[in-house]
């Protein structure tokens, strides 16, 4: 994800919202709120727009509705009878309106509740929702800004040095197109032959011979785009 999209880091988005670092990570569990990218370090990122509107005084009343929901009332306590819930907000997020997440969530906090003061009891049921949650959130952010991913390669196994090692087509075909066959061979661990054989195996177009002779690399043919295979590769 470029930098040019409107983004707020975790610490943005705790002082928009005034959440303290916990009640982040529950709005997380329940997918409320869900990343939508990373810094370069790996730091999530959120939809600025998102968060913005969800720091208005009535989507503040639905995040604390999302926190202290009272199950056995189908409302939180404090809530007066007849009160009308807020309304979804139409961003890249999961609404705690959808009948799916009210169902996750009455599930999470009822066993969550049953265990303490312990944690919620499955993390790696937990960890496969907030996957789920981030990547929906990410692919509804690309399809509202235009953002397009560029194609993944699943990876090929490659026996180097006696180890079978996994490399992506584009970074098989980065390396082949950087430096000479044989070179490219050898930092594989494999001979030129058979490195030009899994290339034509695996559909990687190569640079035609001499194309390293050119001493500006700016004269060279540029690197083409890869092909995709019958069955595309992630």
């Amino acid at each position: 994800m470029t930098t040019e999209w409107p983004l707020y880091d975790e610490h943005e988005v705790l002082e928009r919202l005034r959440l303290k670092g916990y009640e982040l990570d529950g709005l997380l569990n329940i997918g409320i709120i869900a990343p939508v990218a990373g810094d370069p370090s790996g730091r999530p990122r959120y939809c600025a727009e998102t968060v913005d509107r969800l720091a208005t005084p009535q989507q503040r009343v639905r995040l604390s509705d999302a926190l202290w929901w009272d199950f056995e009332l189908n409302r939180p306590g404090y809530m007066p009878n007849g009160a009308p819930w807020a309304r979804a907000v139409d961003l890249p997020l999961y609404p705690f309106d959808d009948k799916e997440q009210q169902s996750w969530a009455r599930r999470y906090y009822k066993l969550k509740k049953a265990c303490a003061p312990f944690p919620y009891p499955y993390p790696e049921r937990l960890a496969r929702y907030r996957s789920r949650m981030e990547d929906r959130a990410t692919k509804a952010f690309e399809r509202k800004h235009g953002i397009k991913r560029p194609p993944r390669t699943r990876g090929i196994d490659v026996s180097i040095r006696g180890m079978q090692v996994k490399i992506s087509r584009a970074k098989l075909r980065d390396l082949v197109w950087s430096k000479t066959m044989i070179r490219a061979g050898a930092d594989l661990g494999i001979t030129e032959t058979a490195l030009r054989n899994l290339c034509k195996r695996y559909m990687i177009p190569m640079p035609t011979r001499g194309h390293f002779n050119y001493k500006d690399p700016q004269k060279r043919p540029h690197k083409p785009t890869l092909l995709l295979r019958n069955n595309p590769m992630d």
